[in-house]
């Protein structure tokens, strides 16, 4: 299944963009945009894909997608019908003085969460829901003041779950951690080979002791544990997104045995590579 850019050319002119569609099914296309989108599943079930996470979705149902996080919807090939509405505006919000105001640094900070995809709880939907129909018929203020109350709704949302790994994208680092991302940077850009522990203590000028005692710290997990979830995130794309054979990708991701790629594979997925990239392959069949 072959990954798509699909950004939105309508925004040139409106600061978001917002329509409620029903029609017999989601696009078709695994896709990705600089746009953050919001989408409200108001009828309709199927499988969808957000970043390196498969699930199975059922109306009503509320996703925030963050900027170029690959993401698709299918519905059940028995439904006529899908309804839903899409909000998405530009990946820059976050630079308008609005967003400098000090009452918007939550809704900043669900933005910067929202790379891994984030999805919201019945009682929220249930919240948001009168207004993203509000949102979608009105105009002018009116819709820039609805779309502030949704997102100040969404903001201080206390059940929220994540989608995607955290190791789909390099893992989400505090202001300050100049160091830990270091780090990561190195790992995302290395990981196809060994590493050393030697080496990641040497980026971040600590004793081996010390490193250990601070990855751990701030990741809960250590940094061989965090790699090779990195590691299975990667092939997790590569699976979807390429022609190359398992064995090809196990090698490719940095891993030096096929046994152990299989086991640390599903450990964390829960089902096999090949299980893996054949739902897929039946998603965009």
């Amino acid at each position: 299944m072959e990954l798509k850019y699909s950004p939105l050319k309508s925004l040139d002119s409106q600061s978001f963009y917002v329509k409620r569609h029903q029609v017999p099914y989601f696009g078709p296309d695994w896709h990705y945009h600089d746009e953050y989108e919001l989408i409200l599943t108001l009828k309709g079930e199927g499988v969808r894909i957000i970043g390196d996470e498969m699930d199975q979705f059922e109306a009503p149902e509320l996703i925030l997608i963050g900027s170029n996080l690959p993401h698709l919807f299918k519905n059940k090939v028995d439904e006529t019908e899908v309804d839903y509405i899409v909000l998405k505006f530009k990946d820059d919000i976050n630079e308008l003085p609005l967003f400098k105001l000090p009452e918007l640094n939550r809704v900043k900070d669900l933005l910067r969460r929202s790379k891994r995809g984030i999805k919201f709880s019945p009682e929220t939907v249930q919240k948001i829901k009168p207004l993203f129909i509000k949102l979608a018929e009105n105009k002018g203020c009116n819709k820039v003041i609805s779309f502030l109350q949704i997102f100040d709704i969404l903001s201080n949302a206390s059940q929220t779950e994540y989608l995607a790994s955290e190791k789909f994208s390099l893992q989400l680092i505090e202001d300050g951690e100049d160091r830990l991302q270091k780090v990561l940077n190195y790992l995302g850009e290395e990981y196809t080979r060994d590493i050393s522990l030697e080496e990641l203590a040497e980026i971040a000028h600590m004793t081996k002791n010390a490193f250990c005692r601070y990855f751990k710290e701030k990741t809960g997990k250590t940094a061989f544990g965090y790699l090779r979830e990195y590691r299975v995130s990667k092939a997790c794309q590569m699976l979807i997104s390429s022609n190359k054979t398992i064995t090809e990708i196990c090698y490719d991701t940095g891993f030096n045995s096929f046994s152990s790629f299989t086991r640390i594979f599903k450990s964390l997925k829960n089902i096999s590579a090949s299980e893996y990239q054949n739902r897929y392959l039946r998603i965009g069949a």
